[in-house]
C-alpha cells in the first residue's frame, strides 16, 4: 500500500503515541466502527476486537467467548434453508427446526472436542495421518449414505442437518487436527474458539488456528498501536477500493454497455451472441471485478483481526505485480492458496517422488490445486447434491473440474519454469508482458470456471470459448 494514497500513520511516532493511550484509543476503535459502516459491515464487530485486542493476559479468554457471541448472532452458520428442504422431500412434518439445529450443534461440538483430544493416538494410524483427507471423506462418506435407499426418511433429514452443521467448520478442524497431533498441544477450548473466529473468515480459515495466531499476535503496547493502525490503513484503502469497484461497474456496464460476462455467455448459447470485442471486454471487466471484490471482502477481515491485535497478512495483495501464474496465485487468495498448499501440497510432496526433484513439485502442485481445489468447492457446495441429486451434482462438476485441470497443470508448469532475472529484461519484457500474460490466462481460464453452475455442459463452454478465438461463427 503506498503511503502517496493512503497516509503511513503507523509510522508517525506522535500518533502511535497517541493510540497508546486510551482516548486514542477510543478514538481509534470509533473510527474504525465509522469505516465499517460505511463499507456496510457491522460495527459491532469493533466492540469485541477492542475487548479482545485490550484484555492483556486475558486476550487468549476473550476469543472463544467473542466467537461464541458472534456465532449465536449468526445461528451458527447452519444451512436451515438445506435442512428445511431435504425435510420436504422426506414429507417429515412437525420437525422442530430450532430444536434440530441446536442438537447438531451440540453433537458437532462434541464430536470435534472428542477427536481433538484423542487425535494424538488416532495420528499412528495411517487413516488419520493426514487430517484433510481424513476430514473429507468421512463428509463425503456420510453425504453417500444421506443419498442411499436405506437412509430415506428420518435418518437422511439427522443426517444433513449434521452435515449442515459441521461444514462452516470442517477446515478450521482440520488445522486443529494438525495442532493436536503435536507435543503440547493448545487447549482444546482455544482450539474451538477460533472455528470462524469473530473478527470474520469463510469456509477458508483466516487465521488458520491458534499455533499460527500467536506468531502474529501483539506483544507489547507498541506492537498493538502499529498492528491497530495498520487495520486502519487498510480500511481507509478498501473503502478506496470500493469506490474504484463502483465507478468501474459505471463506466463499463452503464456509460459502455458492456455486459456482464454471465450475460455474454447466456447470450451466445440462445444464438444472439454479443459482438466478440465486447465477450473480451466482459472477460477483462470480470477478471478487474473479481479482484476487486475479493480485495475488498477480505480486506475487511484481515483489518477486523488486525484490531483486535493479530497483525495477518493480506489476503490479496498487488496481484498485478505477479509476472508468473504461481506468483498470481499466491496474492490472489493467500489464505485458500495457504490451506491447498498445508493441507494436499506438503503431504503429498513429503510422501512421493522423493528422488525426482521437478516431478515431486508438479505432482504436489496438481495434488493441491486441482484434487484439493476441486474437493474443497465439492463440499463448499454440498447442498447442491440435496437439491439436484447426486448423479446430476457429479455431472454438473465437469466444467470446473476441467477448470481445476487446467489451473494445476498451469500452476505446475509455472513452478518449473526457469527463470531470466527480471531487472535485466527491463519494465515491458521483465513486468509488463509477462503480468499481461498471467492476466489473459485467467480470463481464459474463467470461461470455465463455474462452481456454482449445473445448468450448463462443459461442451457449451468449450463451444463459448472457440467462438472467442473466432474458430466458430
Amino acid at each position: 500500500m503506498s503511503p502517496r494514497v493512503v497516509p503511513a500513520i503507523d509510522q508517525d511516532p506522535a500518533i502511535r503515541a497517541l493510540a497508546q493511550t486510551w482516548p486514542g484509543r477510543i478514538l481509534l476503535v470509533a473510527v474504525f466502527a465509522a469505516l465499517l459502516a460505511l463499507l456496510g459491515f457491522d460495527p459491532l464487530v469493533g466492540l469485541p476486537a477492542a475487548a479482545c485486542a485490550y484484555a492483556g493476559g486475558y486476550r487468549w479468554q476473550v476469543i472463544p467467548a467473542a466467537t461464541l457471541l458472534m456465532l449465536c448472532r449468526a445461528g451458527f452458520l447452519v444451512d436451515t434453508e438445506l435442512v428445511a428442504r431435504v425435510a420436504s422431500q422426506e414429507r417429515i412434518a412437525g420437525v422442530d427446526q430450532t430444536w434440530l439445529a441446536a442438537g447438531m450443534i451440540a453433537v458437532v461440538v462434541v464430536a470435534c472436542t472428542g477427536l481433538l483430544k484423542a487425535y494424538r493416538h488416532l495420528v499412528k494410524l495411517t487413516p488419520f495421518r493426514w487430517p484433510a483427507l481424513f476430514l473429507s471423506a468421512g463428509f463425503v462418506g456420510l453425504v453417500l449414505v444421506a443419498e442411499t435407499p436405506i437412509a430415506a426418511g428420518m435418518p437422511r433429514l439427522l443426517l444433513w442437518s449434521f452435515l449442515a452443521t459441521l461444514l462452516p467448520y470442517i477446515w478450521f478442524l482440520a488445522y486443529a487436527l494438525n495442532e493436536a497431533a503435536a507435543v503440547s498441544p493448545p487447549a482444546v477450548a482455544l482450539q474451538l474458539g477460533v472455528f470462524y473466529p469473530f473478527w470474520g473468515s469463510t469456509l477458508t480459515p483466516f487465521g488458520k488456528s491458534v499455533s499460527y495466531l500467536r506468531k502474529f499476535e501483539a506483544r507489547n503496547a507498541e506492537e498493538l498501536a502499529v498492528t491497530q493502525l495498520k487495520a486502519l490503513k487498510l480500511l481507509v484503502w478498501v473503502l478506496l477500493l470500493l469506490a474504484c469497484l463502483s465507478a468501474l461497474k459505471t463506466v463499463v456496464h452503464t456509460q459502455l454497455g458492456v455486459p456482464e460476462f454471465d450475460q455474454a455467455f447466456l447470450n451466445f448459447l440462445s444464438g444472439a451472441s454479443f459482438p466478440r470485442v465486447l465477450c473480451y471486454a466482459s472477460l477483462l471487466d470480470n477478471f478487474a471485478e473479481d479482484v476487486l471484490s475479493i480485495s475488498i471482502w477480505s480486506g475487511i477481515i484481515v483489518a477486523c483481526a488486525r484490531l483486535a491485535g493479530f497483525g495477518l497478512l493480506r489476503n490479496t495483495y498487488r496481484p498485478l505485480q505477479a509476472t508468473t501464474l504461481i506468483e498470481f496465485w499466491n496474492r490472489y487468495y493467500f489464505y485458500y492458496k495457504e490451506l491447498l498448499v498445508d493441507h494436499f501440497f506438503y503431504p503429498t510432496f513429503l510422501r512421493y517422488f522423493r528422488t525426482h526433484r521437478k516431478l515431486r513439485m508438479f505432482f504436489a502442485t496438481f495434488a493441491a490445486a486441482c484434487l484439493g481445489n476441486l474437493l474443497f468447492h465439492f463440499i463448499r457446495d454440498i447442498r447442491l447434491v440435496a437439491e439436484m441429486g447426486l448423479s446430476n451434482a457429479l455431472a454438473g462438476e465437469a466444467s470446473h473440474a476441467v477448470y481445476t485441470l487446467l489451473l494445476a497443470t498451469g500452476l505446475g508448469l509455472s513452478q518449473l519454469r526457469t527463470r531470466t532475472a527480471r531487472a535485466q529484461q527491463g519494465w515491458l519484457r521483465g513486468r509488463a508482458l509477462p503480468c499481461a500474460g498471467v492476466v489473459l490466462f485467467f480470463c481464459a481460464l474463467h470461461v470455465f470456471d463455474a462452481p456454482l453452475d449445473r445448468q450448463h455442459s462443459i461442451l457449451q463452454r468449450g463451444q463459448f470459448f472457440l467462438y472467442l478465438l473466432g474458430v466458430n461463427a
